[in-house]
């Protein structure tokens, strides 16, 4: 990356943390008060329940980036700040702060990496030639994985599930985090089932959780499988090349990326993370005229789903039947 680039974008990485804790703070105050709200109406006036849906899928939503900001310390300027504005975004979100952290900060040593694809299976892909050498039930199985069915169904259910389990690669601290959250979770669900409101808890909180996740994985699709993206081995990988080549400037519309925390901006998070979210805006307009990015829409999901395989010769994403 040009000096001159590192700098600009450096000057954002300092954090405002009145800022920051009025993020933290306003979306931890309505996210708890409408899922409470939405899970105890579900009892008495059920369509309250429903007419909640909207809020508390987007405060979902945004904790979830609000806490992807914490694990990467760029909200405030000591860590342990950070570690407790991601547990209490994470309180809402189901998904263990330290678990996510540790598997993100994986994600960003090696985007673009084809020699370290195996360290971010949610986003695997294989090359033509692995494909056409894989066996029968392996062409089966990633055919499975580049599905819609997978990424809109089973990669939402993956990021719930999965977060539960104190994977071998994680330190032992992140483990002793996702057992205790785990334990959370059981003493919550104990609860209410104990006080009769587990029907009001699946349908008031999880069904919009569940939403939640869906859009994190089309996001997280979007950010990095695109026609053109970039895929390279280890040898020739650097940081400045995987972020604008192989990360996407993901467009959401005005109101969105607001809510959103401006997670469309994901090329210069990946140039520098340590810049928080509310910054990330004025970081891109700052150097747009100096960087090379790759706009991706919302509404081209499926465009963009076509892609299941890295063609090394034609440099980008090609459909199965391209390959025959």
């Amino acid at each position: 990356m040009e000096q001159s680039l590192k700098k600009i974008l450096r000057t954002f990485q300092k954090p405002n943390e009145r800022k920051s804790s009025y993020y933290i703070f306003s979306t931890a105050i309505l996210g708890f008060s409408s899922i409470t709200l939405s899970v105890i109406c579900y009892q008495y006036l059920w369509w309250v329940t429903f007419l909640m849906y909207p809020i508390i899928f987007l405060i979902l939503c945004r904790s979830v980036i609000l806490m992807h900001d914490a694990a990467h310390n760029a909200l405030y300027k000591k860590r342990w700040k950070n570690s407790l504005a991601g547990n209490l975004m994470s309180l809402l979100n189901f998904t263990p702060n330290e678990f996510f952290g540790y598997m993100h900060n994986m994600h960003h040593a090696t985007a673009s990496n084809l020699d370290k694809r195996h360290i971010n299976p949610e986003a695997m892909t294989l090359t033509k030639e692995e494909y056409l050498n894989a066996s029968l039930s392996k062409k089966i199985s990633y055919r499975f994985m580049r599905s819609p069915l997978f990424r809109l169904i089973f990669a939402p259910l993956g990021m719930l599930l999965v977060t539960r389990i104190p994977l071998p690669q994680l330190r032992l601290k992140e483990k002793i985090f996702t057992i205790s959250y785990n334990f959370l979770i059981m003493l919550i669900f104990y609860a209410a089932y104990k006080f009769n409101f587990l029907s009001g808890l699946i349908v008031g909180y999880l069904i919009p959780l569940f939403a939640c996740y869906v859009l994190v994985s089309i996001v997280f699709f979007l950010q990095h499988q695109f026609e053109d993206t970039y895929w390279i081995n280890s040898n020739d990988w650097n940081n400045e090349d995987a972020s604008l080549q192989g990360s996407s400037f993901l467009v959401f519309g005005s109101f969105l990326q607001k809510v959103f925390c401006n997670i469309g901006y994901h090329h210069i998070h990946h140039l520098n993370p340590l810049i928080p979210c509310y910054k990330l805006a004025d970081a891109h307009n700052k150097v747009k005229n100096k960087i090379l990015f790759k706009e991706v829409k919302l509404s081209q999901l499926f465009v963009h789903m076509k892609g299941k395989l890295w063609d090394q010769k034609l440099q980008k994403l090609v459909s199965f039947s391209e390959i025959y």
